[in-house]
């Protein structure tokens, strides 16, 4: 059965995916790293911090759907970041962990510190990126931080084109709210040129904010903490700007690629956008073009986790 999720394309309102209702996971261990003297910012501004990260990946291995459970392999996809204008140097970041006040330490799990294109492409549930496609007006309850960029579209293109099925899907995680994640722009990539850049699309899906991820897919639920490169621009993102809310939750949805276009068609991989842009399949393809909004507020805020899965193969209907 599938859940209602409700998805805009050029022709008609659709239905598609499904909400993922639980998931394995694994954990592999690197060593750990130590950062002193961190630079604050927002929230954490004029102080500096010791911020460790603990070298632990924490990988999905295996999730659940509506009408049975499903284990996976997957091929796997390399991510391009698009951003406009794309010498925006801004990156932002999320670390699941602890905060100690009165020794101003930071405890992380995850390893780290992971550069911007690492948190796109590992398969992490300890941290990820933040405040994906928001251009202005981050804030926290009305409060304003440092939490804007400018990314546009994320291309996850597959080492291997796939044929569409109902066997084949892409997955979509977030950290947010229990009722409820961040809506999103979805669609297949249909052709790539020589460099592995999408030269075609199928049809434009949005999936509604608070329609998908109803199921919290951790418990006890973590604490995380936003980090950005304030302090040094063109540096890595270590440095602490903000406390997340602690009600905050993994959730998710599976697209099974038959959705996304006719079966039996070749897919070469899927891109993902702010729910706002209004682009038609040949205007998607090049960030510059004025259906990607330079203003996209906090309904661009998803804050994606273990983003990169590629194509998953169910082992179910």
């Amino acid at each position: 059965m599938l859940a209602p999720f409700l998805c805009l394309s050029s022709a008609q309102a659709q239905i598609i995916g499904q909400d993922i209702t639980s998931i394995t996971t694994d954990t592999v261990l690197f060593p750990s790293i130590s950062l002193k003297k961190v630079a604050g910012d927002s929230e954490f501004a004029g102080s500096t911090f010791t911020v460790n990260f603990g070298g632990q990946i924490q990988s999905i291995t295996g999730l659940t759907i509506p009408g049975g459970s499903a284990t996976f392999r997957s091929i796997p996809a390399v991510v391009q970041i698009r951003r406009k204008p794309a010498t925006d140097p801004r990156k932002l970041a999320y670390y699941q962990g602890s905060f100690n006040s009165s020794s101003k330490t930071f405890n992380f799990l995850s390893v780290g510190p992971l550069s911007e294109k690492t948190l796109f492409s590992i398969n992490n549930i300890l941290a990820g990126p933040d405040n994906v496609f928001t251009n202005v007006g981050a804030n926290l309850a009305g409060t304003p931080y440092n939490g804007n960029a400018s990314i546009e579209r994320l291309d996850f293109v597959l080492a291997k084109p796939v044929k569409a099925s109902n066997k084949i899907g892409f997955t979509v995680f977030e950290r947010g709210l229990p009722t409820g994640h961040d809506g999103f722009g979805i669609a297949a990539i249909t052709s790539v040129d020589k460099h592995g850049n999408p030269t075609s699309y199928g049809p434009i899906y949005t999936i509604a904010a608070s329609t998908w991820g109803k199921t919290p897919l951790q418990d006890p639920i973590p604490q995380y903490y936003f980090l950005n490169n304030a302090a040094n621009n063109r540096g890595l993102l270590i440095n602490p700007a903000l406390t997340i809310p602690p009600n905050q939750v993994l959730g998710g949805i599976l697209i099974r690629t038959h959705e996304l276009v006719s079966p039996g068609q070749k897919v070469y991989g899927y891109s993902l956008f702010a729910p706002d842009v209004t682009c038609t399949r040949t205007t998607l393809l090049n960030v510059a073009n004025s259906c990607f909004p330079t203003n996209t507020g906090t309904n661009g805020g998803i804050d994606l986790a273990a983003p990169n899965l590629g194509a998953v193969f169910l082992d179910t209907e």
